[in-house]
């Protein structure tokens, strides 16, 4: 579980209370010429005064409405959870809305991930890769984590690679989720360790089931055998397959189709849809095609 260390000396705390009003709205023209106050700042982050400016470069609008403090708490906090500096200055630049957090609703969500005991290396590769983990309210964490375990054979591991690839999953609405969750594991009969590498979940439940049906009456998507294990790989396109490519992709190289047949069957499988859930709004969301 990753631990704060509580012996280390605030220096930072200590800078941002004499910081607190500048704030980033310095433009830097020329990485190569550094203004005095991120030299400082930099100074005070651990991190290289280019690389700084670059991020703030990258992110003007955004990051001129955050002071100074906002930068000392936010290093100052996780580099006690072994966060390095640099890594920080990437999840900064990945996404500047980090630095809105104070600092205590910063140590009730860090409190609530390590409430679950995740490999410390591994939580920290999933902050890093998706700093949005930031953002979410601690009472959210802790209800949602146990239902998306229980859907991963409740290994941990599992979970944390599943939430890389599909973030949205401890945003969206949960019954939207386990409708997804729920289509795969009935329905498509595939187990935790065929979908959670996949971006399955950051699609819409119509284009999974769509793309899932139009293969089955192709007869290229067959049941499983029942008394087969559900991790056991079978002769069916892959989930990334049939879910992480484009339309005509999805028609050509995994039906083996035209697109222009696979066009027809989704407008006629949508009008399906949509006239079976008329009189239900919520369905109709969750059924819903962006595309």
């Amino acid at each position: 579980m990753l631990l704060m260390r509580t012996f280390r000396t605030c220096y930072l705390c200590h800078c941002s209370k004499m910081i607190t009003s500048k704030n980033m709205s310095v433009a830097v023209n020329d990485l190569n010429v550094v203004p005095e106050h991120l030299c400082n700042l930099a100074k005070q982050l651990n991190v290289k005064s280019t690389m700084l400016s670059k991020v703030i470069n990258n992110h003007q609008e955004k990051l001129k409405f955050y002071t100074e403090s906002r930068w000392l708490v936010l290093f100052e906090y996780l580099t006690q959870y072994d966060f390095k500096t640099s890594e920080l200055l990437e999840m900064i630049d990945s996404n500047p809305d980090i630095l809105s957090i104070n600092r205590q609703h910063l140590q009730r969500c860090m409190i609530a991930w390590t409430n679950f005991r995740f490999e410390d290396k591994k939580l920290r590769q999933l902050i890093i890769l998706q700093p949005s983990c930031l953002l979410l309210d601690d009472k959210l964490i802790l209800s949602r984590i146990p239902k998306l375990l229980s859907y991963v054979g409740n290994k941990q591991n599992r979970l944390l690679e599943l939430i890389s690839y599909s973030p949205n999953i401890l945003f969206d609405n949960w019954k939207y989720i386990e409708s997804k969750l729920d289509y795969i594991l009935l329905n498509m009969e595939l187990g935790p360790t065929q979908f959670v590498t996949t971006s399955v979940l950051s699609s819409t439940l119509f284009d999974l089931k769509c793309r899932h049906t139009f293969l089955v009456k192709l007869g290229m998507y067959k049941p499983r055998d029942p008394k087969a294990s559900p991790n056991l790989i079978t002769g069916n396109p892959s989930l990334k397959a049939i879910i992480e490519t484009s339309d005509k992709q999805f028609a050509v190289k995994v039906a083996g189709v035209t697109a222009e047949e696979f066009f027809v069957f989704k407008k006629i499988f949508k009008k399906q849809l949509d006239e079976e859930n008329d009189d239900d709004s919520d369905e109709r969301e969750y059924y819903s095609d962006d595309n």
